[in-house]
């Protein structure tokens, strides 16, 4: 068989990827673009692409640092509801001083780390998934 002979064959092995519909639609799109059905289009990536490079930026220590900030975020809530119900009186100012250093640092860490994740990713062309972040399925 050769050229359209080979693309008439009938296509039975079947390869089944999930995706989100945000996917599925950049999917389809990018299809239309190019002039082929979904099928056709992933087809000829999938099976013609010999140099195709997966770039991978290990977010886990940001995923670590976010579910660090939320427990902080849990302790700044405790802390508030000591003001409100205790007033400023009964504050200890230092340690006060201590819990709310303790808060803006955490926050300013996971800051400057999103900061240069987007750098990186920049750099290498990679599309960043945020959503993972707030996925509890993704851990």
């Amino acid at each position: 068989m050769r050229g359209a002979e080979i693309d008439m064959r009938r296509k039975e092995a079947r390869v089944e990827v999930r995706m989100t519909e945000r996917e599925k639609e950049a999917l389809k799109r990018k299809a239309a673009k190019n002039g082929m059905t979904v099928s056709e289009y992933a087809r000829t990536l999938l099976v013609n692409s010999d140099d195709a490079t997966i770039r991978v930026i290990d977010t886990e220590p940001l995923k670590k640092a976010a579910h660090e900030l939320a427990k902080q975020g849990t302790n700044l809530n405790q802390f508030m509801r000591f003001l409100n119900a205790h007033g400023a009186v009964a504050l200890d100012q230092d340690e006060a001083k201590a819990v709310l250093e303790k808060e803006v640092s955490a926050f300013s860490g996971i800051m400057e780390a999103l900061a240069a994740l987007r750098r990186e990713a920049d750099r290498s062309n990679i599309h960043l998934r945020i959503e993972d972040f707030d996925n509890p399925e993704s851990e």
